[in-house]
């Protein structure tokens, strides 16, 4: 009986020692706060957080740093090709496409790399094309100079013209180069379709649609342009021209002689209608016997020409013509590279 009072008295203080524990357990959770319980793990955390920010920090700074080296590195090799080495190859031509590199400057205009490269790889893939009709196109290294050279001058004066054209508020319209590009499809009696013509330039100069219209249309008829506006005085000399060829019952020999070396008098001589020379056959054509036209500015945007109708057949015509030639916007560009003002980047001589 003693016994069982004390296992019953151990088991009593036993079950209250559980039941006190439980109690400061509960009165433990609810004196704490949920927000004091989130920063207490939060803290907890932190140790796991840091090391992973440090790495993510650690790999974004790394990868910067390698794509600076990577650009610094790729724009000092394409600097190098262009400007040094003077890669003219498909891969770095249309880079110059993309970027506006410039390959010389003329009065504070750049002429643009882009257009020196266009038309030099035009002409070298005609010459190429045509080498057995081409005098010295097997010479490849005089051949290349050549066409640098012609690439280069006419990328400055097209730069320049730019230049002036935006100073005097000249522009070529997408009109404009539509019409022009339709007058050359129709060109030896014959129509092209649009996509034949593209196709041709392709073939024989390896340019695009984009590419032919900017080197034959635009930029030209945006050049012959400014060239007309600012030489007042062969628009003089053509007025002069007309004003005594109207005295004088059109005659164009008594022109000659009065204008000496202001003007230049070709004699009448018989050429076919689809004749290339400067658009003065598709001019005389249109008359009619002994007429004379108004002046027009030649397809080459050198100067004005003025013809006669003499005789015309069915495939044939006998004109007589007189050119008031353009000097001013050569003589212009002649003194900015005197002055020093026409600086070029590459040599190509």
């Amino acid at each position: 009986m003693k016994n069982f009072k004390e296992k019953r008295k151990s088991l009593k203080k036993k079950i209250l020692k559980k039941s006190n524990t439980q109690e400061t357990q509960v009165a433990k959770i609810t004196n704490t706060t949920l927000e004091e319980q989130r920063k207490e793990i939060l803290n907890k955390g932190k140790k796991f957080k840091y090391p992973v920010q440090y790495s993510k920090n650690r790999l974004v700074g790394n990868a910067l740093i390698i794509a600076l080296v990577i650009l610094i590195t790729g724009s000092g090799l394409l600097w190098y090709q262009l400007y040094q080495a003077q890669n003219t190859g498909e891969f770095i031509y249309r880079f110059t496409t993309v970027i506006p590199f410039p390959v010389a400057n003329v009065d504070g205009e750049n002429a643009l790399y882009r257009d020196y490269l266009m038309e030099y790889r035009a002409n070298m893939q005609i010459a190429n094309a045509k080498k057995d009709e081409i005098e010295s196109a097997n010479n490849v290294k005089a051949l290349s100079v050549l066409n640098k050279n012609k690439a280069m001058k006419n990328a400055i004066a097209n730069a320049y013209a730019q230049k002036k054209a935006r100073e005097m508020g000249i522009s070529v319209s997408d009109k404009e180069i539509d019409e022009a590009f339709d007058a050359q499809r129709k060109t030896q009696n014959t129509e092209l379709t649009e996509s034949a013509l593209y196709k041709i330039a392709a073939d024989n100069y390896g340019l695009s649609p984009s590419e032919y219209r900017r080197m034959f249309i635009e930029l030209p008829l945006l050049r012959r342009k400014v060239t007309a506006e600012i030489d007042k005085n062969a628009a003089k000399t053509r007025d002069e021209v007309v004003k005594y060829l109207n005295d004088n019952s059109n005659d164009f020999s008594k022109a000659a002689e009065q204008f000496g070396d202001k003007i230049e008098y070709n004699k009448p001589g018989k050429v076919r209608k689809t004749n290339i020379d400067g658009g003065r056959s598709k001019v005389a054509s249109q008359l009619n016997v002994g007429e004379v036209s108004k002046p027009f500015i030649s397809n080459a945007g050198d100067g004005y020409y003025i013809v006669k109708l003499i005789e015309k057949s069915d495939n044939e015509i006998s004109y007589e013509s007189i050119k008031i030639k353009f000097t001013e916007f050569n003589s212009q560009l002649e003194k900015l590279e005197k002055e020093g003002k026409v600086k070029k980047y590459i040599k190509v001589d």
